[in-house]
């Protein structure tokens, strides 16, 4: 997709821990599946022509994109973060628009 725009981002800390609430796999159902490791940051990214949805970038140390979820707005892709890693509202590093 063209027109990437990162709306958020967070380091995760050591009270970022994931809570069990979602679990993500790589690989197909019926087929070998392993667990994605836990996310180093995350970021919230919306494309050009999709808004108002957003995706949930879960990113490794190298800042790339282990795998995402997709939301209709950015209140649940904020809600969906929590509920994963408690991440606070007030603790998403807003990037200048």
């Amino acid at each position: 997709m063209s027109g990437e725009r990162t709306v958020a981002e967070i380091r995760l800390t050591e009270r970022h821990r994931p809570t069990g609430f979602t679990r993500h796999y790589y690989g197909h159902p019926g087929g070998p599946r392993v667990e994605v490791p836990p996310p180093v940051s995350l970021r919230l990214v919306q494309y050009a022509g999709d808004e108002p949805r957003v995706y949930l970038f879960y990113c490794d140390a190298t800042g790339e994109e282990m795998t995402d979820t997709l939301h209709d707005s950015l209140e649940d892709a904020m809600d969906q973060a929590k509920a994963e890693f408690r991440v606070r509202r007030d603790e998403w590093r807003h990037a200048p628009r």
